[in-house]
């Protein structure tokens, strides 16, 4: 019980002399900011938690503070500063929340969400779904606006653009674990490396996402909960950056499980960043917790468990082990000289009592604000309504910086001022959003509006099983006789158990309204410029009063998955024991049933589990499942039933209508077989309408480029429209980047089997197209950052590389073909041939060429060669424009007649060039060449304009019509068009030969051939890889 002579220590040193009601000093701008956000924290009683339903004592919203701590650092802030009496997160689970908090924005308006959203046909009318899976911070481009969630539009970035020092420590949950390359410690790395492209300049300590107790998530193996080291990392980077300007993001991994008590039995040198207990002699460091035990984890931990009144309880337990975290860091600011001017906010993440659902107690949390300098110290509460959506704008107006992007939240900076603030305007005129899966609600004032997404929302379930109220839409409020906010209270009947639809129907429908406003501004199809939607129906906003004693348990609830395994595109190795479990809150299961889906589409079908553990109401179902035969893709669903009187049924994913997708494989080669399987059922599964296998082999030749590096410029208009291919391989990158596959090598793989599926069934010419090399280095490892839009690369803001004209002349397309691909003439002729799939679209290209070059847009064959010269051609000597008529008439006879047409591309309906292209047959069903296709058979050196256009001479002459010579031949390449155009098989061998010849293009030697596909490219070629600075 060593820490309150240290608390009082500091509150001595520290405590201003302000006597009355907190203000906020004019002109004092806060240099530091910490968020610090505890994971599934206790709302605790004197906080005044929310009400919450039904009244159970295993859910109950509050609780005493645990064993003999009264959490002292974290009642520190609460008492020296400012409480937050109505906040709320934006959405009630820890990744959606988190979202909210370091963008400002509603987890709906995250760019994957809504590429996912716009995919699926979500728009206003059909909320997209706010849940963990699609609420990552990525950058997505051109399937949306505004898209870049990551490299710029979120708060660290905006620090680090100020000239910040950005930190982050704890847990991260907000990135896509299968978007990085290989298993174990390369996964863990590699999120950590996408977190500081996000803007985070110094990531320790982190924690992808949850742990998993089972080990089978990798990167997790043999790591657990350690609070000190998390405390050190965070002290480390409050004391290095002391005489710098900095913001840092806490994120305790607990109290969220698994087992507090089991990770306080691991050795604390074994951390996330590496196992140190051959390095050091004791644990680590740290003033307020270790310090005090002679740096002895064991000591100190077990000095937690007795504070906890030896409780073995993860709330219990972790709530004080994050308490004296937070001390640590009070303490380390304090002893640098930065407390005072440092801005410390609290918060939990979610509410605790109904995680996952829009509830009060749910979305309803706790809010301090510590900050010496620009707010008095004496205590003191403010009721405006609050939402994590407005923390990143009150940072950034603490700092005097102004966003670099558009929020949908706004500052409270100047509100929270007791004399020239506007507490009064916030209560009664703020309207807050909730967003959960799909439901939503909206609160204004005393009036709460939920309106969910269907009779199987959670919410629904509840009310119904207790009795309480039907349908899909509820009004509720949440303010007693005095209009003061209904605080937890067994003896008082939950607000939210009574639905007033029908007693005050305008006021449902005015709220109804502004939550439609509110799903119009956050439709996935439009930019994120929020304006928020604000009404006059709420009544005034409730004060907080105080928290009574614990209520007494009630009846069960629906059953509720926490956790399963595997995870979502998880690796697992063929095994004939291969355990799927789910771990459910109800404490009366009557069955867990798995399903799993094979690779080849044979199917278990339902099955019970078996009951494997429980604690409490915690219970984890497995069934033991054989992945020894098929290498591949897996699915899995399951189905959760309780006991109640009336039996609650869960199935997940959702209506059991997808399923929990994973891979099982041991090589590359067997992930590289997977891929390829996935990608042609994207292809198959695909809108008709939409050529994607000719979109995939654009989009290698456009990657490749420079070199294959699984990134692109979008901002370069001659890559207008390979936002389709990129978002469609979305899942296949989330999926297979194992073994050394990477991002660049799926998109060269979707290339190969675009090109491959594309042939005519049963054609004995047919080509395998195989993967000959993996182990391509995405762009942003390589060392030619500077090369990318604003010198950050990722998948779409690659090197700007230098596409080749349309306009090319014979002599340039050789040239260039030459001088980037070492292809001779007669493999430029061959790899032109991908014209045969695919055709031209106005807005992405200039062209007018819908119905594509030869015919058939999805078919790859000699088509296109035989449109140029003709099946049999007839090539006369017919070179110069002295010729007459009478001579060049055989020339070409065979061949379809092409004459240039002039495209105008006038705004607002097309913002591309005009151009000049060749066409045959007539509109709207013509067919097109561009001038470098024409250079195969017509050398136009010297004969175009800069625009384009070939005034001085014809595609060909008969004697019907030659008004102008015939072009000269392209004596380099004339012939070798007409030997494809008369051999399918012959182009067919020699195209896959170019192809696969630039999809190994790179920073990468495979000088040394591949003898058996796959192989990883050299080692020594990788030698461009980025590496650390000297």
């Amino acid at each position: 019980m060593k820490f309150n002579s240290a608390i009082a220590s500091i509150s001595t040193a520290t405590i201003l002399a302000a006597t009355t009601s907190v203000v906020l000093l004019d002109g004092v701008s806060a240099v530091n900011f910490v968020i610090i956000q505890p994971d599934d924290m206790h709302f605790y009683d004197e906080w005044n938690p929310p009400p919450y339903l039904p009244w159970d004592g295993n859910n109950y919203p509050g609780q005493e503070y645990p064993g003999t701590s009264d959490l002292p650092w974290i009642n520190k802030l609460r008492t020296e500063g400012l409480t937050m009496t109505q906040a709320y997160a934006a959405a009630p689970k820890c990744g959606t929340s988190r979202y909210s908090t370091v963008t400002g924005r509603y987890p709906t308006r995250s760019s994957h969400s809504r590429s996912k959203a716009i995919n699926a046909g979500k728009d206003a009318t059909t909320p997209a779904d706010a849940s963990i899976p699609n609420t990552k911070l990525r950058d997505v481009v051109g399937t949306v606006d505004d898209g870049l969630d990551c490299t710029h539009s979120n708060i660290a970035q905006t620090f680090k653009g100020a000239g910040y020092e950005t930190g982050m420590v704890g847990k991260w949950h907000l990135t896509k674990n299968n978007l990085v390359t290989g298993s174990d410690r390369d996964v863990y790395g590699g999120v950590k490396a996408e977190i500081e492209r996000c803007g985070f300049m110094d990531v320790e300590a982190m924690y992808p996402d949850n742990l998993d107790e089972s080990g089978n998530q990798a990167w997790s193996t043999g790591l657990s909960h350690n609070m000190e080291y998390v405390a050190y990392k965070a002290v480390e980077f409050i004391t290095d950056n002391a005489a710098k300007d900095w913001f840092l993001y806490v994120n305790p991994t607990v109290p969220h499980g698994p087992g507090v008590e089991d990770a306080m039995d691991v050795d604390c040198r074994i951390t996330t960043d590496g196992d140190f207990t051959t390095h050091m002699e004791d644990g680590w460091s740290v003033e307020g917790m270790t310090a005090e035990f002679g740096n002895n984890c064991t000591a100190y931990r077990e000095d937690v468990k007795e504070r906890a009144s030896q409780s073995d309880s993860n709330d219990d337990l972790g709530a004080i082990w994050v308490d004296d975290a937070i001390g640590a860091i009070y303490q380390a600011l304090n002893n640098t000289n930065q407390l005072g001017n440092t801005l410390i906010l609290f918060q939990l993440d979610h509410g605790k009592a109904e995680k996952d659902k829009i509830w009060e107690g749910g979305v309803r949390i706790p809010q301090f604000i510590h900050y010496p300098d620009g707010i008095a110290d004496t205590p003191r509460d403010w009721s405006g309504l609050v939402s994590t959506i407005d923390i990143g704008p009150t940072m950034l107006d603490f700092a005097g910086i102004s966003p670099s992007y558009d929020m949908d939240g706004k500052s409270w900076k100047n509100a929270i001022d007791p004399i020239n603030g506007s507490e009064d305007d916030w209560k009664n005129n703020r309207c807050l959003f909730f967003e959960s899966s799909d439901d939503r609600a909206v609160r204004c004032g005393c009036d709460k509006y939920m309106l969910l997404g269907s009779d199987a929302s959670p919410e629904v379930t509840e009310a119904v099983a207790s009795d309480w109220w039907t349908g899909t839409e509820a009004l509720f409020d949440l303010c007693d006789a005095e209009n003061d906010y209904v605080v937890a209270d067994s003896s008082t009947e939950s607000p939210e158990a009574t639905n007033l639809l029908e007693d005050e129907p305008q006021k449902a429908g005015d709220l109804k309204s502004l939550l439609q406003c509110h799903l119009d501004r956050t439709d996935a199809t439009i930019a994120p410029l929020y304006e928020e939607c604000t009404g006059s129906v709420a009544t005034p906003s409730p004060t907080a009063t105080p928290k009574p004693t614990l209520p007494v348990a009630n009846n069960d609830g629906v059953p509720e998955l926490i956790e399963y395994f595997p995870w979502q595109y998880d690796i697992l190795p063929l095994a004939p024991n291969t355990i799927l479990s789910a771990t459910v809150l109800d404490d009366n299961i009557q069955r867990v049933r798995f399903n799993l889906q094979y690779p080849d589409g044979t199917r278990l079908g339902f099955a019970a589990g078996t009951q494997d553990s429980g604690s409490g109401d915690l219970t984890t179902y497995t069934r033991t499942v054989d992945t020894s035969s098929q290498s591949g893709k897996y699915g899995f669903k399951l189905e959760i039933q309780d006991n109640s009187d009336d039996i609650e049924t869960v199935c997940f994913p959702v209506d059991c209508s997808s399923w929990i997708e994973f891979v099982v494989a041991d090589t590359a080669a067997q992930v590289v077989t997977a891929a390829r399987a996935e990608i042609s059922d994207i292809i198959l599964r695909n809108n008709p309408d939409v050529n994607l296998a000719a979109k995939f082999v654009r989009h290698g030749f456009h990657d490749c480029v420079g070199g294959c590096d699984g990134c692109v410029d979008m901002s370069n208009p001659d890559n207008a429209g390979l936002d389709v291919p990129i978002e469609a391989l979305e899942p296949a990158v989330d999926m297979f980047t194992h073994f050394g596959v990477t991002r660049a090598d799926i998109w060269v793989l979707a290339a190969l089997e675009g090109s491959s599926i594309t042939q005519e069934d049963g054609d004995p010419d047919n080509r395998d197209f195989e993967m000959d090399w993996i182990g391509r280095p995405n762009c942003e490892d390589l060392n030619e950052l500077a090369d990318c839009v604003d010198e950050t690369c990722n998948y779409i803001r690659g090197p700007n590389r230098n596409l080749p004209s349309p306009n090319l002349d014979t002599h340039d397309l050789l040239e260039f073909f030459s001088n980037e691909f070492g292809f001779s003439d007669r493999d430029t002729v061959a790899i032109m041939g991908a014209h045969s799939l695919g055709g031209l679209q106005r807005e992405n290209s200039g062209y007018n060429g819908v119905n594509g070059w030869a015919g058939n847009t999805r078919l790859l064959a000699n088509g296109y060669y035989d449109s140029i010269v003709g099946a049999t051609a007839s090539l006369a000597d017919c070179d110069t424009s002295a010729d007459s008529a009478d001579d060049c008439v055989n020339d070409l006879k065979n061949a379809n007649r092409w004459e240039q047409v002039f495209v105008e591309n006038s705004e607002p309906e097309f913002s591309t060039p005009d151009r000049w292209e060749w066409e045959r047959g007539t509109n709207p069903d013509h067919f097109v060449m561009v001038n470098s296709d024409i250079a195969l058979v017509r050398n136009l050196n010297g004969l175009m304009a800069d625009d384009g256009e070939v005034s001085t001479c014809q595609w060909k002459c008969n004697r019907n019509n030659c008004a102008l010579p015939a072009c000269p031949h392209a004596p380099e390449t004339i012939g070798v068009t007409a030997e494809y155009a008369s051999d399918n098989g012959l182009f067919l061998e020699d195209f896959e030969l170019a192809f696969k010849t630039m999809l190994a293009h790179g920073q990468y030697d495979t000088s040394s051939g591949c003898a058996s596909p796959p192989c990883t490219v050299g080692a020594e070629a990788r030698r461009n890889l980025r590496g650390p600075s000297n």
